[in-house]
């Protein structure tokens, strides 16, 4: 497919500049593939940007693509990149040393990607930013990308790791994705709640992160929370619901070996329904606070602990909105009229109903961390709730 004129959205047609960061240099890759550009252009434009050559290397190592017309690398090499199990850093068959990437989403390969050179982490984060849009220009070009043999598919690799059923040959698959078994990562969740439902099943499959899809909600695993925030700011760029917060992301805690990943993955779905009670974008079991005392309680024992602290105003909203606010903003009633559109007067009277009907001054440091504890306990019982009926909007507890 040849370039179209105007492919580079802006006046800049020759793309990104030498000084472009990953992140900008991945928005106009992608832009300017749906705005027709093809892999030479997305090549060019990754080779501006890295002050290296690029080529673009099928699945059996041979160039499809490059900026200086050089040579591939052996097939053995090109399917070690693909397995996860070679690299970075190869040898090319014309004697140059390169760094390896490999452009796959799920079982789909669409080649490996080297850039020429000594390894260097900004140029392979600036490789890794080119690779949605090479996934792209492969999808929209029809071509017949290899698969992978394999067992299992990423999807069903999840899928066991979700429910524990992790066999030696589900081990194998995993380490062919790059999920070190001795170094279990986390379970992670993300959900969209946005209308443009095709674009994002379209995006969880250019993703080269091992994904199990169940309609607007995305399992996985995650290192770190710098890879779930990736993760997530990616999905919002490529379902071009960028500017609101329509993809909410989750990840439990980091297991000891394989077979805890089912309760990180049960960890991630529980903050992720709390994530969207909260109105949170992003919620991270090693930055959720209290909540890890209270996740592994099951919902009787929830329901006790929330009507033991807040029997008296539970069912009153107004009140438990005014707690929520006076302990959030530490008594100042000036805060709490702001944040609730509420007269001074209208929070006093409410406050003071609050310290008769529960029998304590909120403030008080004990009193203070029982009722932060209970207000969770409701967050956490309105998220399953929610889970429950399959809603798609938060319905926050008491707010």
């Amino acid at each position: 497919m040849g370039t179209t004129a105007g492919a580079w959205p802006g006046p800049a047609r020759e793309g990104p500049g030498p000084d472009a960061g990953p992140a900008a240099l991945e928005r106009k890759l992608t832009e300017a593939v749906l705005a027709g550009a093809d892999r030479s252009d997305v090549l060019r434009a990754l080779r501006r940007a890295a002050g290296r050559h690029v080529r673009l290397l099928s699945a059996q190592g041979e160039p499809l693509a490059t900026t200086d017309g050089g040579a591939g690398v052996r097939a053995a090499v090109a399917d070690g990149v693909l397995a996860g199990m070679a690299g970075p850093v190869v040898d090319t068959l014309d004697g140059l040393r390169a760094t390896a990437l490999p452009v796959r989403a799920g079982t789909t390969v669409a080649g490996v990607l080297l850039t020429i050179g000594t390894d260097d982490p900004h140029v392979r984060a600036l490789a890794r930013a080119a690779v949605t849009a090479l996934l792209m220009d492969a999808v929209r070009a029809g071509d017949d990308p290899a698969e992978v043999s394999a067992r299992h598919t990423p999807a069903d690799v999840v899928a066991a790791l979700r429910s524990g059923s992790v066999s030696r040959s589900v081990r194998a698959a995993a380490a062919g994705l790059g999920i070190d078994p001795q170094r279990p990562p986390a379970g992670a969740v993300l959900h969209y709640t946005g209308s443009r439902l095709h674009a994002w099943s379209t995006a969880l499959a250019w993703l080269e992160h091992p994904v199990q899809q169940e309609g607007r909600t995305a399992w996985t695993v995650v290192p770190d929370e710098a890879v779930l925030t990736r993760l997530r700011n990616r999905l919002r760029l490529m379902t071009g619901d960028e500017s609101a917060d329509h993809v909410v992301a989750a990840s439990g805690s980091h297991p000891e070996s394989p077979g805890d990943l089912a309760r990180s993955f049960a960890e991630a779905g529980r903050l992720l329904g709390l994530a969207r009670v909260q109105r949170v974008p992003l919620l991270t079991f090693d930055r959720c606070g209290v909540v890890q005392v209270l996740l592994p309680l099951p919902r009787a024992r929830l329901e006790t602990y929330a009507e033991t602290h807040l029997g008296p105003i539970r069912q009153r909203p107004e009140l438990v909105a005014t707690l929520r606010a006076w302990l959030a903003e530490r008594g100042s009633r000036q805060s709490v009229s702001e944040q609730l559109h509420l007269h001074r007067n209208s929070v006093g009277y409410r406050v003071r109903q609050i310290k008769d009907l529960l029998g304590t001054d909120p403030l008080l440091p004990a009193a203070s961390a029982e009722l932060h504890l209970a207000l969770t306990a409701l967050d956490l019982l309105a998220a399953d709730d929610q889970q429950a009926r399959g809603d798609d909007e938060p319905v926050p507890a008491g707010r």
